[in-house]
């Protein structure tokens, strides 16, 4: 859609402790429209960490986020830092918000079923990436993998943040006589 309000980029890149052998990097487009509804795109593939930082790149370069989420649990900050460090270079310029999840992975997908109940998300069509994350998201919990829907909860959740922010600085901008 044209008219989004509210744009996100989310990576998860399936690096921490926990990451599965052959577990994919999650990078999350969602986009918001006036009415609230969301749609989603899902980029998941193997990739090593020069590919992750370059896909990025990419990403911000055509999505044009208002807010890049990039978990930072262990290491992974660091590859927060390397993707900044590089859109800067590159004049992409992508404004990166660290993302430390404490809480256990499955309540956190968990917290997307009222907006699938709703039929709140939309799904890109015809694209693989997205294709693996509805397929994730239909076989949670059981499923081998759940980088997808980790990445999509992520990226649900720091859009609620970013708006509630922006409603926020509003509000505050508002003066009386």
């Amino acid at each position: 859609p044209r008219d989004l309000t509210c744009r996100v980029l989310f990576l998860d890149p399936s690096k921490g402790k926990d990451a599965k052998h052959g577990d994919y990097s999650a990078i999350i487009r969602l986009g918001r429209c006036r009415d609230g509804q969301l749609w989603c795109e899902a980029d998941l593939a193997r990739r090593h960490t020069p590919i992750i930082v370059a896909d990025m790149l990419e990403h911000g370069r055509l999505f044009r986020p208002d807010i890049v989420g990039v978990e930072i649990n262990q290491f992974q900050e660091l590859l927060a830092d390397d993707i900044a460090a590089q859109s800067a270079a590159k004049g992409v310029m992508l404004p990166i918000v660290g993302v430390d999840n404490h809480v256990n992975k499955f309540v956190r997908i968990r917290r997307i079923g009222p907006y699938l109940a709703r039929r709140n998300i939309r799904f890109k069509a015809d694209s693989p990436g997205t294709e693996l994350l509805v397929q994730q998201l239909q076989e949670f919990p059981e499923a081998e993998h759940d980088d997808g829907p980790d990445a999509l909860e992520g990226a649900i959740r720091i859009m609620g943040e970013y708006i509630d922010g922006m409603q926020a600085e509003q509000r505050e901008t508002v003066y009386t006589a």
